[in-house]
């Protein structure tokens, strides 16, 4: 992961994830220690229809764990596109809390196969923002 050129450092950059960028061909995350592991949960998304924009409002607020594909067409800076499995709203409750501060990676797909072609998700928890707790768990 790199930000300017440089090796990413958490403790500078974490205000520039949307900037960070791969090289290309690095591998997928591995699947952490079981004694770090904060949220461990299987769920479903329905199969319906949405629209979502992207970037979405939380752009800037994680990084990728790789290169991944974008639905914004070259050019443009944004897209509105319709997807087929959509929930706008899912509340999860941490299994060990982490800390303010704390990173985290988010994998959909429990980081395995370890040649997986998607993009896990890292980010820093931040202040609860008004939706922590703000709907049933999942």
């Amino acid at each position: 992961m790199k930000l300017a050129g440089q090796p990413f450092d958490p403790e500078t950059g974490a205000g520039k994830l949307a900037d960070v960028t791969f090289d290309e061909g690095i591998p997928s995350l591995d699947a952490a220690a079981p004694d770090t592991v904060v949220l461990d949960e299987w769920f479903r998304v329905p199969r319906q229809e949405g629209h979502v924009d992207f970037p979405g409002d939380d752009h800037g607020r994680y990084a990728l764990s790789i290169k991944y594909w974008s639905p914004i067409p070259e050019g443009q800076t944004s897209t509105r596109k319709t997807v087929s499995y959509y929930n706008d709203d899912l509340t999860m409750k941490w299994g060990r809390t982490p800390a303010v501060g704390d990173w985290v990676a988010v994998s959909f797909d429990a980081f395995f196969p370890p040649e997986r072609d998607s993009a896990d998700l890292i980010l820093q928890i931040g202040e609860c923002d008004g939706r922590c707790g703000a709907g049933p768990a999942a």
